[in-house]
């Protein structure tokens, strides 16, 4: 198989709770790039904070962030951006006002908050983006938005509030689940699929040579489009379904062991 670009999400893919690469992925990610095959990250996280993680694996291909929303250089300069209309966010607001949910929006690589439930460090683990604690968000945006993410309180309460989200939808706005408690929404059509097909077709990459590794439903879209998508062994079962191979867990390195393996035609352990 050919391989000619790599794309990889970020937690839970390539790195767990610690927001740590292993030894051997960065060995990996780097023999891949000396073979001339590109890799890449395609995540939910805002831009600044996916190129920090970037630079750490010698990463300059161009990021896919906000899932697919932005497509932005390395050096900052974004050559496609899909904003989700204000329109559609005073439902959202009230229904999170209403249910005690944590809503926070995206715009311009910060965040904007009407609320905050957790401490500082719970954000600054997950975002890593600068936050504004504002009184009323449609007039504190100093634009639009690029996605929006609501928070549930475990697993299960995930589960109800995606679907409560789903439904406040419509299919009029794009809505991902990207964590056990993590529900987002972005402008209609927006993905890690359409973003990495974007990037693909930029590049001159036909989809048979590109390999997509992921772990989380917002990752199946683009794990079932590339040529060779890969689900790591701790991904959830809706990733699993669509994937062509099932990788060992994290824990395990198991996006290092697909690199070895498909584009490096090694036969790791």
């Amino acid at each position: 198989m050919n391989i000619r670009l790599i794309a990889c999400d970020l937690d839970g893919t390539l790195m767990g709770e610690d927001l740590d690469f292993s030894p051997r992925l960065v060995r990996a990610v780097r023999r891949a790039q000396d073979r001339g095959i590109t890799v890449t990250i395609a995540t939910g996280r805002g831009f600044p904070t996916t190129r920090q993680f970037a630079q750490r694996l010698n990463i300059t291909a161009p990021l896919v962030c906000y899932q697919g929303a932005q497509i932005r250089l390395h050096d900052g300069t974004s050559w496609y951006q899909a904003n989700l209309p204000r329109a559609y966010l005073p439902e959202v607001i009230a229904f999170c006002r209403d249910q005690r949910r944590e809503l926070t929006v995206y715009c311009d690589d910060q965040i904007y908050q009407a609320s905050q439930m957790y401490d500082a460090a719970y954000y600054d683990r997950w975002f890593s983006l600068p936050r504004h604690l504002v009184g009323d968000l449609l007039t504190a945006l100093p634009g639009e938005p690029v996605k929006f993410l609501a928070i549930g309180a475990s697993r299960e309460d995930g589960d109800r509030l995606e679907e409560d989200v789903r439904a406040l939808a419509a299919h009029r706005f794009q809505v991902v689940r990207s964590h056990a408690w993590f529900v987002e929404g972005l402008a209609g059509g927006v993905s890690k699929r359409d973003g990495l097909s974007r990037l693909a077709q930029h590049l001159g990459i036909r989809r048979e040579e590109v390999m997509a590794l992921g772990d989380s439903g917002n990752d199946a879209s683009m794990v079932d489009w590339a040529g060779l998508g890969v689900a790591v062994g701790n991904a959830s079962a809706d990733v699993k379904a669509v994937a062509d191979v099932i990788a060992p867990s994290l824990a395990e390195d198991g996006a290092a062991w697909a690199i070895e393996r498909f584009a490096l035609g090694e036969s790791p352990d």
